[in-house]
């Protein structure tokens, strides 16, 4: 085996054990174990597509919002210079 498949191998062994951690909790709180596998498929889905459109959100540059609405320089009518 090559590293990389070795690592591919670990790395499935260890989600296989979080997903079954995950599937047993949800279970054991009522929901059906094929509903509980259904709705984690929708949302690996729905997050593998959301990857797609952005891989590193984070990387954006966000800027702080700005004041510049209408009434962002006006002062109250209480407040005295």
């Amino acid at each position: 085996m090559t590293e990389r498949s070795e690592s591919t191998e670990r790395l499935f062994q260890q989600l296989d054990a979080v997903v079954a951690d995950i599937i047993d909790q949800f279970a054991s709180q009522g929901h059906g174990t094929a509903v509980v596998i259904e709705t984690l498929q929708d949302v690996l889905a729905k997050r593998q597509d959301a990857y797609k459109r952005d891989p590193d959100p984070a990387e954006k540059d966000v800027s702080e919002p700005v004041n510049d609405w209408p009434g962002a320089d006006n002062r109250s009518a209480t407040t005295k210079e």
